[in-house]
């Protein structure tokens, strides 16, 4: 689909911490679902994540209206 990078989400909905990462790492044929329950949120140590294609990945900032922000991961 052209997508290069993927929003992520804590799969904890108290938490709502999220981050956009690029998703050049991954194979193409790697499905997001395969990925999900790999990652463990770095604000709250939970497992699990809601992840979602960045279609907007050149865009200089948070498109407004989204409802997301975009966390560093230092």
């Amino acid at each position: 689909m052209g997508v290069r990078g993927v929003l992520i989400y804590c799969a904890d909905y108290k938490c709502s911490h999220s981050i956009a990462l690029m998703a050049d790492r991954w194979d193409d044929d790697v499905r997001l679902s395969h990925l999900e329950p790999r990652f463990v949120c770095g604000a709250c140590g939970n497992r699990g994540a809601d992840m979602r294609p960045n279609f907007n990945w050149n865009a200089k900032g948070p498109i407004g209206g989204m409802g997301y922000r975009v966390l560093s991961s230092a």
